[in-house]
């Protein structure tokens, strides 16, 4: 299984998904950095209103977050879309499942190589974003190690969901398929943060249904909630509008995406397992 992890992470070094999403993310944290220095250099020195400064910085922090959420969900998806499907494609497989590999642990293999590195790549990203902020607004953004699980853990769950996609469908289906549910997340949320300001009960169900679908942006939410109820920005949620969090997501949600993640994974295993190759 060890050697399947191993071997994955390589794949996705040689096939340049890694170095491709590097890329994007240096020029996103680039326009991002230059976007917040000049940004809050103009509205602090336009407005002498200390608290709106105050609310600023927060909000830039969260905006990193949640765009920068998108380039992880990209490399996730991107990485595993066709770690099965197109392996049998090219033939691949057949030089590995004739071997004294379990199919299983191709599948928990491929799934912990994954993990892995989506899991530093999403930590350091992470990192980046608060320096940024720190360095031009000087916010002091709290370190919280369950934060940066949390953000490690959406790209987890879109790599779940996409490998027991790729089991069954084309590479081509799979991603769409994958990019699809992932967005259906995204909106849903947006209006359920939407219908609670509005307090519609039908928007804030809408956004609770596409939760159970796709839960990555309900792990958003819970990362800005708790980013933003420390000293001093427990306030910024009220600016955010949709990209904000206007209620904390409960421990039961997290517990779903931990038996969501393990639900896709059982399911990717059980169709591989008996799948005619």
């Amino acid at each position: 299984m060890l050697t399947i992890a191993a071997l994955t992470f390589r794949e996705v070094v040689r096939r340049r998904i890694l170095l491709v999403t590097i890329v994007l993310a240096v020029i996103f944290l680039s326009l991002y950095g230059i976007g917040v220095h000049y940004g809050y250099k103009d509205i602090t020195d336009s407005n002498n209103n200390g608290l709106m400064n105050t609310l600023i910085a927060p909000m830039f922090l969260s905006l990193g977050l949640y765009f920068g959420s998108f380039i992880i969900a990209f490399l996730a998806i991107m990485a595993a879309v066709g770690s099965v499907s197109s392996e049998i494609e090219n033939g691949i497989i057949y030089a590995v499942v004739p071997s004294p590999v379990r199919r299983v642990d191709i599948i928990l293999g491929k799934f912990i190589g994954y993990s892995l590195m989506l899991s530093v790549f999403a930590s350091l990203f992470h990192a980046a974003v608060l320096l940024i902020v720190h360095y031009n607004t000087g916010l002091n953004a709290p370190v919280k190690a369950g934060a940066i699980a949390l953000f490690c853990l959406q790209p987890v769950v879109l790599l779940a969901v996409t490998m027991f996609g790729t089991t069954f469908l084309s590479t081509l289906a799979n991603g769409i398929a994958c990019f699809m549910l992932y967005a259906v997340g995204v909106v849903g949320g947006m209006l359920e943060q939407i219908g609670t300001l509005l307090q519609s009960q039908m928007l804030v169900n809408i956004g609770i249904v596409s939760s159970l679908m796709m839960p990555a942006d309900s792990i958003y939410r819970k990362i800005v909630f708790t980013l933003l109820s420390a000293p001093g920005t427990s306030m910024s949620h009220l600016m955010l509008g949709p990209f904000g969090s206007y209620s904390e997501p409960s421990v039961w949600m997290l517990l779903y995406t931990g038996f969501y993640i393990v639900f896709f994974l059982a399911m990717a295993t059980s169709i591989f397992s008996r799948k005619d190759i």
